[in-house]
Order: C-alpha cells, then sequence, then structure tokens
C-alpha cells in the first residue's frame, strides 16, 4: 500500500515522466513536439482509413467514422483533409472543397491539404482516373 502511495506523491509533485515522451514525435524527419489526439478520435480515423483500403471502398463508413472523429478533434487538419478525400470519393465537390478550407484555416499551407485541393482543380479528364490516397500517400 505505501509503495502506491508514493509514486503517486512522485508523480503529483513531479509530474508525469513519460508525458513529454508522448508528445515527441518525427514530421519530415524533424523531431516536434505536439499533443497526442484523443483516443477517440484517432481510432475512428484509423477506422476511416480502413473502410477507404476496403476493395469495394466502404464511402458510407469512412464519412460516419471521420464525421466522428472530428467530434472529438475538430481542430486537426488532418481529419478535415481526410473528410474532403471522403467527399471528394463520393462526387461531393463543393463539400470536399469547404473541408479543405477548415483544414488550411486551421494551418495554413498544409501540404496533404494543399496537394488534395491541386489534385480537385486538376481537369476533370485527369482526377478521374487519380486516387486521392494515392496522391496523399507520402
Amino acid at each position: 500500500m505505501l509503495v502506491p502511495l508514493i509514486v503517486l506523491s512522485c508523480v503529483a509533485c513531479y509530474g508525469d515522466p513519460y508525458g513529454k515522451a508522448r508528445r515527441l514525435h518525427y514530421v519530415d524527419d524533424q523531431l516536434v513536439e505536439s499533443d497526442p489526439p484523443p483516443p477517440r478520435a484517432y481510432e475512428a480515423y484509423l477506422r476511416a482509413r480502413l473502410a477507404l483500403e476496403r476493395d469495394p471502398q466502404d464511402l458510407a463508413s469512412a464519412r460516419e467514422q471521420i464525421d466522428e472523429a472530428l467530434r472529438w478533434d475538430p481542430k486537426e487538419p488532418q481529419l478535415w483533409t481526410t473528410r474532403a478525400e471522403v467527399q471528394w470519393l463520393m462526387g461531393d465537390l463543393p463539400g470536399a472543397e469547404a473541408s479543405l478550407a477548415r483544414a488550411l484555416d486551421l494551418r495554413p499551407g498544409y501540404p496533404a491539404a494543399t496537394q488534395l485541393r491541386a489534385s480537385l482543380r486538376e481537369p476533370a479528364s485527369a482526377s478521374a482516373s487519380a486516387s486521392p490516397a494515392a496522391e496523399l500517400t507520402p
């Protein structure tokens, strides 16, 4: 009983020793610090990506899951970009443009959103043969 109290006391006094480590990750080979996403948002995002990877794609499920992720983390530009991708695949180009605008409002110049926006604005013949998922692959 004494050991848990000591551990709790140390954490209370010194903070979570692992908290900073959870905030560190690499982006384009550069170590950055940011808050981890809410677990439910991340889970819903992964479910949306899986729905997009199915053959055939389950666009209705992808849309439902990405909307769920956005309920948990509405300030994440990657989620808005993924929503735009789903909307584009569903044929909702105005919705996709609006979602991309939101992503770029949150993070101006966000590469994935900028790249998808360029794909949306390509002539119809070029964009019809291209998959947004393939274009967003790093």
